[in-house]
């Protein structure tokens, strides 16, 4: 037997990822049943608060409260590089954001909900890099791994939005279905408590034939370079806020407990193909699924910049939209973490997550302003054409970056 497969049957698998692997997505599970029940009706609260341009105001608290997040992802990445811990961070982080969110129910304008919204987001930017960083150094596949935490996170995703739509059929209220949502994330928060750290000078043998050893601490000017790419997907992309916004065109007024349930399908997609493509870039390589998740996003915006009239073929065709776009982040999301921890070396992950982050932060703002802008001063069409063009360049820049020659030049400095 190879020492490989010996390394394997020493480490406790559940669904074939390590314990602490499996708690974190339980965590994930439970802070996305109160993350999720919030935000399948988020958008449709928001506009009931607001009388002039509403999808303005969506792109707005979506893009600040995605920048502060990311940008913190950034900061609380390089900090836990630093101290050399990440358990402070992630339940630091989880906390804050399970405490904070069900208050948002008590919102009487929509600057309140982004005050409360940011405050949620901050816990998220404290939490991220850290967690991933425990992830990677605790899985014995990356890809598998972070594809199992995204389905377990996206499993909470679906059972939130199951909630929603049930209790908006049982004709609760927005604000009593927000408030709702801190039981989970109590839950959530106990449950992290029990993870333990990561030292990663003390990682046994058997775990760097899986992490590999960097050959520098630092990170260098070509890997930023790699990071930003990486980062820039966030521009061309389409915030599931303005989906669910475009929805209402798309169904009739007397449908509208519909959207949790449509909001549900994406994550129904996106829990069972995050395993499955995340098993599937370990073996074939990252960048073909990226790019099969990113060709369905700009498919997906084109069909969306056409005029509908609420119908039975339209409500056909915005479930359809939404099945389309539960695998864009299947295939998009959990495997570009997992190329981040392909790239960096296990000394400085917290960092290189840290970087990739702050750069999806800092375009993430313009990207969701622009789009919420132009959508209400032009109109919806205009919105989905102009993410489609970028997407459709970026696709091309993208398959054209030869990320292994900047590895190489990396390793040469």
């Amino acid at each position: 037997m190879s020492e490989q497969n010996k390394s394997h049957l020493k480490t406790k698998l559940i669904l074939g990822v390590s314990i602490p692997v499996f708690i974190m997505g339980l965590v994930s599970f439970f802070t996305d049943v109160s993350s999720e029940m919030i935000q399948s009706i988020l958008p449709l609260f928001i506009i009931d608060l607001v009388e002039e341009n509403p999808t303005l105001v969506l792109g707005l608290i979506a893009g600040i409260t995605t920048a502060l997040a990311n940008v913190l992802k950034g900061v609380s990445g390089w900090a836990s590089d630093k101290i050399n811990k990440r358990k402070p961070f992630v339940v630091a982080g989880y906390t804050i954001s399970n405490l904070s969110k069900p208050f948002i129910a008590f919102s009487p304008s929509w600057e309140v909900v982004l005050g409360l919204k940011a405050v949620d987001r901050f816990g998220k930017g404290l939490r991220t890099s850290s967690r991933d960083t425990l992830i990677s150094y605790y899985a014995v596949e990356k890809g598998k791994a972070f594809g199992m935490h995204r389905a377990m996170d996206t499993l909470g995703a679906v059972v939130g939005a199951l909630l929603a739509f049930l209790f908006l059929f049982w004709a609760w209220s927005y604000s009593q279905i927000i408030f709702f949502s801190v039981f989970p994330g109590i839950c959530a928060v106990i449950l992290i408590f029990t993870i333990k750290d990561v030292d990663p000078a003390k990682l046994d043998d058997s775990k760097l034939k899986y992490y590999g050893e960097p050959k520098v601490d630092k990170i260098s000017k070509n890997f930023i370079k790699l990071i930003i790419i990486l980062g820039v997907i966030e521009f061309a992309s389409l915030n599931i806020a303005f989906l669910q916004a475009r929805s209402l065109d798309f169904i009739s007024p007397g449908l509208i407990f519909l959207i949790p349930i449509f909001y549900l399908l994406t994550n129904i997609v996106y829990m069972f193909l995050s395993p499955f493509l995340g098993s599937l870039s370990d073996r074939f390589g990252r960048k073909p699924i990226i790019i099969s998740g990113l060709s369905i996003l700009l498919i997906s915006c084109i069909i969306l910049a056409f005029p509908v009239v609420p119908s039975s073929f339209s409500l056909i065709i915005i479930i359809f939209i939404y099945l389309l776009y539960g695998f864009y982040l299947a295939s998009v999301d959990p495997i570009s973490r997992a190329y981040i921890a392909d790239l960096a070396g296990k000394n400085k992950r917290g960092r290189a997550y840290g970087y990739y982050y702050l750069s999806v932060g800092l375009i993430s703002l313009g990207e969701s302003l622009l789009f919420g802008f132009i959508y209400d001063a032009l109109s919806f069409t205009w919105a989905f054409l102009y993410t489609a063009t970028l997407l459709f360049i970026f696709i091309i820049v993208f398959a054209k970056t030869d990320f292994a020659k900047i590895i190489k030049k990396e390793d040469n400095d």
